[in-house]
C-alpha cells in the first residue's frame, strides 16, 4: 500500500516543522562560532521549547554514516545536551548507516552515540530494522521510508556539515536520507532514481521540527575518510528551521575550505532549490548569533 503524502496545510496532528510553513515568514539561522557544542545546544533547545512543550514523542535522527567517528558522524556532545534536556520525555534516537559501510546492526552498536544513549537510558535503533511505510508525493514521486519519524511528534535532525562527493553538500536537507530503504538508497545512488528528487522528497514526507548542525569540524573533498575526505575545522554551529535556507548558508560557509567548491556547489544546488520550489524552506534568511 502506497500512502500519498500529505501537503504541509494537512500536517495538523504534528508539531509544525519550520517558520516557512508560516505564510512565508523569513526563517532565523542561529549559530555559534565559540565551539562549545553543548552549550549552544542548551540555548537552541531553550529557544525553541514553547514549540515543542506539548510533544509527546521525540525523534532524534544524527548522521551515523559507518564505523568513522566525528567529523563524519554526528558529536556524541551533541546528542548528549539533547538528550539531558529531554531527560523527561519519550524520545527514540534512530539513524541507517551508509549501503556500502558494512553490517549496518554492528555499526550501530559500536557508535560512540549508543553510549550516549545508554547513558540516558534511550533506544538507539537501526532504521534498516525498524517498520518502513510507501509513500507517494502530490508531484509523483514514490519513497520507502521508516515510520519513526512519521508517528513522532517533534523531530529533531543533527547533520554534520560537511562535502559529498555525490550531491555536493551533506547538511540539513541530506540527513533525511537515512530514513529510506536500501533499496531506495541504492536505486538513488545508481541513478536509477532521481536522488536530487529523492532528498528534498523524503523531507517533504517527513519534515524535522528542528535542526542542529555541527560545523565545527568538517570534512571536505568527501564526506568520509574512507572515500578520500580530508577532516579540517571550520568553527561553527548552526540551527535553525528551515533547511533550504541552512544548508544555502552551509555552503558560503564550506565556500573557502572545499578545493572543489565551484562543482560541488552547482550539485547540492540542484535538490536546495528543488526543495525551495516544493515548498520546504526559501534561501532567504536571517542569522542571528549566540
Amino acid at each position: 500500500m502506497v500512502t500519498d503524502i500529505p501537503t504541509k496545510i494537512e500536517k495538523s496532528k504534528k508539531t509544525q516543522p519550520g517558520s516557512f510553513y508560516k505564510g512565508g515568514k523569513m526563517s532565523t539561522i542561529y549559530f555559534s562560532r565559540d565551539c562549545n557544542r553543548k552549550e549552544f545546544t542548551a540555548k537552541i533547545m531553550e529557544i525553541f521549547s514553547e514549540h515543542f512543550k506539548k510533544a509527546e514523542k521525540f525523534f532524534l535522527k544524527p548522521n551515523i554514516v559507518s564505523y568513522e567517528p566525528h567529523p563524519t558522524t554526528t558529536h556524541p556532545e551533541i546528542l548528549d545536551s539533547i538528550l539531558s534536556q529531554l531527560s523527561n520525555r519519550e524520545v527514540t534516537v534512530g539513524d541507517a548507516p551508509a549501503i556500502d559501510a558494512g553490517r549496518s546492526n554492528k555499526i550501530i552498536a559500536k557508535s560512540p552515540l549508543k553510549q550516549v544513549c545508554d547513558s540516558h537510558g534511550v533506544k538507539l535503533v537501526n532504521l534498516y530494522s525498524e517498520k518502513m511505510q510507501k509513500v507517494k508525493s502530490p508531484r509523483g514521486y514514490k519513497l520507502t521510508i521508516s515510520t519513526l519519524p512519521l508517528t513522532s511528534d517533534f523531530t529533531i535532525s543533527l547533520p554534520v556539515l560537511k562535502t559529498h562527493f555525490t550531491v555536493g553538500l551533506s547538511g540539513a536537507l541530506k540527513n533525511q536520507f537515512g530514513y529510506l530503504s536500501k533499496k531506495d538508497r541504492l536505486l538513488m545512488h545508481t541513478k536509477i532514481k532521481n536522488i536530487n528528487k529523492g532528498i528534498a522528497e523524503v523531507n517533504a514526507a517527513a519534515p524535522p521540527n528542528l535542526f542542529i548542525i555541527d560545523a565545527v569540524e568538517t570534512m571536505v573533498k568527501a564526506q568520509e575518510c574512507r572515500h578520500g575526505g580530508c577532516p579540517t575545522k571550520l568553527g561553527y554551529i548552526l540551527a535553525g528551521t528551515d533547511p533550504v535556507a541552512l544548508d544555502h548558508f552551509g555552503l558560503q560557509l564550506l565556500q573557502e575550505q572545499e578545493p572543489r567548491f565551484k562543482e560541488n556547489n552547482q550539485k547540492a544546488l540542484k535538490y536546495i532549490e528543488y526543495a525551495e520550489n516544493i515548498g520546504l524552506g526559501s534561501k532567504n534568511h536571517t542569522t542571528k548569533e549566540i
